[in-house]
């Protein structure tokens, strides 16, 4: 008999296990660096204010920030209102409790709460006194009371952020 007619059928069965397994590993980690969110570190690329943020793989804006100098990562979302965080976010970072109210998000409505005189920074550029929705989702995003701040162009795959210039 040949060695390989004497290994046992549990022996044979636990290798082709074992390849299958390293296979679905494999697919596992190069799924995930494809479909997985880029966050793009803001790009600031001079003194006046001016933050490039690339495109994602899902072919939306994520952008590190921070609130009241507390790191986040937002999804710059044009369509939201106010810029908006988890009430666990929120707790965390000692956000005052706020006043409540009722969101109309893309989920439905949902009932959070509003806190005043919040401070969002963005690579160089910072705008004091946002009102941020607590209580929206999971995900931070970046909402219109941010970016009507600041002058926001898209080219392409780049979304460009500057600061405004006060009148």
């Amino acid at each position: 008999m040949t060695a390989r007619a004497q290994r046992s059928p549990l022996s044979r069965v636990s290798g082709y296990a074992a390849i299958w397994l390293s296979l679905g590993v494999l697919a596992y980690l190069a799924t995930a660096a494809v479909v997985s969110p880029k966050v793009a570190r803001p790009v600031v690329t001079d003194a006046s204010g001016v933050v490039v943020i690339q495109r994602s793989h899902d072919q939306h804006f994520y952008v590190e920030g921070a609130i009241n100098g507390h790191p986040v990562t937002f999804l710059v979302d044009t369509g939201a209102s106010l810029v908006s965080v988890s009430d666990g976010f929120a707790r965390k970072i000692g956000l005052s409790a706020g006043a409540p109210a009722i969101f109309n998000t893309a989920a439905g409505r949902v009932i959070g709460r509003i806190v005043p005189e919040a401070s969002v920074e963005v690579g160089g550029i910072r705008v004091d006194g946002i009102r941020i929705g607590t209580g929206t989702g999971d995900r931070a995003l970046l909402g219109q009371n941010f970016l009507n701040k600041v002058r926001l162009t898209q080219d392409g795959d780049r979304l460009v952020l500057r600061a405004s210039v006060a009148p």
